[in-house]
């Protein structure tokens, strides 16, 4: 008993006291559409409810851009999508923006949301210390909010509590972070790690790019491996616009998803 007890407290130090949870301790998820390529990477055809799902990688790979898109599916679907924001990548609109767009759009071009079609009324940002993210978040998942995007991690201690409120109530879970750390990574139920391939070019404007998305890790269904994704950015005020995101087949699928509860 003390050689586990041991073993136990090693594994919680080295990886977080999240290290140890186990899927058998929820209910299988049920898949939200977002109608967004993502559904199929999960494999089974939508975002977990209830469980954090992450989207990582480094640099400009399209995994923002990706969120986003989950974030204005929310904003059609629920009653109340939120953003906490605890590192500032949503900040007060410029003065091209106006009312409420103004919470939404933050830092970035206005044209590179519409795409998605939000319904802004179903939108709010909160902005706070990182220290206060997770209690915030799990306020509102206990609350019943249709989607939680979290830019950034949230403190350890809190978790448990998020996924166990976000269990009950059905909220989707979306964390947005370049690396996540070991706390973050074993909480997560599903991990999908992006890289961009290339830049995509017409002439000698950018506009987009293609990114391969790999499921890093699945507690909610049998690995899929990767997918390539085409991200189109767009360009001034033109509409209607073509599909943001498409999906691309690849001939050589490897199965690089880790299924096990770790």
């Amino acid at each position: 008993m003390q050689e586990l007890d041991h073993a136990i407290n090693t594994i919680r130090v080295r990886f977080g006291s999240q290290a140890l949870t186990r899927a058998a301790e929820l209910p299988p998820p049920q898949p939200w559409s977002s109608g967004t390529p993502l559904d199929h990477l999960s494999g089974i055809e939508g975002i977990p409810r209830g469980r954090l799902t992450l989207l990582t990688g480094s640099g400009t790979c399209g995994k923002l851009t990706l969120a986003l898109g989950l974030l204005a599916a929310a904003t059609r679907e629920f009653a109340h999508a939120v953003v906490i924001d605890a590192r500032g990548g949503f900040k007060q609109g410029s003065s091209r923006t106006h009312g409420e767009a103004s919470e939404f759009v933050g830092n970035f071009d206005p044209w590179t949301l519409l795409p998605f079609d939000p319904e802004l009324r179903s939108l709010t940002v909160v902005r706070l210390d990182p220290e206060a993210s997770g209690e915030a978040a799990t306020a509102l998942a206990r609350a019943g909010a249709g989607l939680i995007l979290l830019m950034g991690e949230v403190p350890e201690q809190w978790l448990g509590p998020l996924e166990a409120g976000a269990n009950r109530s059905g909220t989707v879970l979306i964390g947005v972070v370049d690396a996540p750390g070991r706390a973050f990574a074993h909480a997560s139920s599903l991990s999908l790690g992006f890289s961009r391939a290339e830049w995509i070019w017409d002439r000698d404007q950018l506009v987009g790019l293609r990114t391969i998305a790999r499921c890093l890790k699945n507690r909610v269904a049998p690995p899929l491996g990767e997918s390539e994704l085409v991200i189109r950015y767009p360009l001034g005020p033109r509409l209607p616009f073509e599909a943001p995101v498409l999906e691309v087949p690849l001939h050589a699928v490897e199965l690089e998803c880790a299924s096990a509860v770790v």
